[in-house]
């Protein structure tokens, strides 16, 4: 099969990281970056594809058969308008927008034109939480109970040295960063009802978060917690203990706890605790420690794979643009339960 014509809309972190993916990849090839900003022109030259200032000239001149969409999350849906017009596949960055209007507006897009939309949750490609959804949805911990998460490190000082992340709508960890484990526990333990949260940003002093707890009830009736800073020296996060982007010190910890009626599960070194009887149960009787062995994956890597299998019409999103909405929303819903104070119910997108 010929590779897949791709082109990369915003060159930034996440742009650079894409475009890199996709010319290390023998099953697609980088046909053109856009950013409206022209001193990112020598970005497009590094991987020697044309650079373009003006989206609807670049797709009318290189005919991509997919678009990778990041853009400040408040320009996707015009972007994935545009595309849509020419009938451009589109993989959009997590958040799909910094609304729900905005995000249902790329809904409508996918819906009225066809155009299939892949949401970069990256995380529900790599095989350490493929296999945890698997054990929590197959029964192998039993009724799923609650599960714990940490989320703890310390950002660099000069993370907040750019403006938007210091500000509203689109900084802060929750939308940033916690937007991923929201995500992946829908993905592991199904659908979020409601949430409470409160949060302080008394260590920066910015108008965002620096520290939160957020509650959780799943549809399920599991309970779920989330204690998430990022002004703290800690081995606790999915970035550091998954071992997923280099960019991270790791640390050999475990960062989620899913706990069942039968059994339970720490997350990413997959310890598996049960009892060495199960027909002998309860506090006094031993439990032992097992392990789930995993074969380790490049996230990112699988993700751009099955982006070029959506495009090829091979495969439907595993995070389509409604899926993606329902994240968004559980994290707006946690924003607005720590403006009111009130425990908030996630509306059905």
């Amino acid at each position: 099969m010929k590779p897949v014509r791709l082109a990369v809309i915003g060159t930034g972190v996440m742009g650079r990281k894409h475009a890199e993916g996709i010319i290390a990849h023998s099953r697609c090839s980088l046909v053109g970056m856009c950013d409206s900003d022209s001193s990112h022109r020598q970005v497009a030259e590094a991987f020697k594809v044309p650079f373009y200032q003006d989206l609807e000239t670049m797709l009318a001149r290189e005919r991509p058969q997919g678009a990778i969409i990041s853009t400040p999350n408040g320009y996707h849906a015009t972007v994935a308008e545009q595309c849509a017009q020419r009938s451009v596949h589109i993989l959009i960055e997590k958040p799909i927008a910094d609304s729900l209007s905005e995000a249902h507006r790329i809904v409508k897009t996918a819906d009225d034109t066809g155009i299939q939309v892949l949401v970069g949750q990256h995380r529900r490609h790599n095989p350490l939480i493929q296999e945890t959804r698997s054990l929590v949805r197959d029964g192998a911990l039993g009724k799923l109970v609650a599960v714990s998460v940490l989320w703890t490190l310390l950002k660099p000082t000069d993370y907040y040295e750019t403006d938007w992340r210091c500000s509203r709508p689109g900084g802060g960890p929750t939308l940033i960063n916690l937007i991923h484990d929201l995500d992946s526990l829908r993905f592991i333990c199904g659908e979020i009802r409601q949430v409470y949260a409160q949060s302080s940003s008394a260590v920066r002093n910015l108008e965002v978060e620096d520290s939160l707890n957020i509650s959780i009830l799943f549809e399920s009736g599991a309970m779920g917690s989330i204690l998430a800073s990022d002004t703290t020296p800690s081995p606790w996060s999915y970035e550091a203990t998954t071992h997923e982007n280099p960019y991270y010190f790791h640390t050999d910890e475990n960062c989620y706890h899913f706990l069942g009626t039968s059994g339970s599960l720490a997350f990413p070194k997959m310890e598996l605790w049960r009892y060495a009887d199960d027909t002998r149960s309860g506090w006094q009787h031993p439990i032992v420690k097992s392990h789930s062995k995993v074969t380790p994956g490049d996230p990112l890597k699988s993700q751009l794979e099955h982006f070029c299998r959506v495009v090829s019409d091979r495969e439907t999103p595993l995070v389509d643009a409604r899926d993606g909405t329902r994240s968004l929303a559980v994290a707006l819903a946690v924003l607005e339960s720590i403006q009111r104070q009130v425990p908030i119910i996630v509306p059905v997108s």
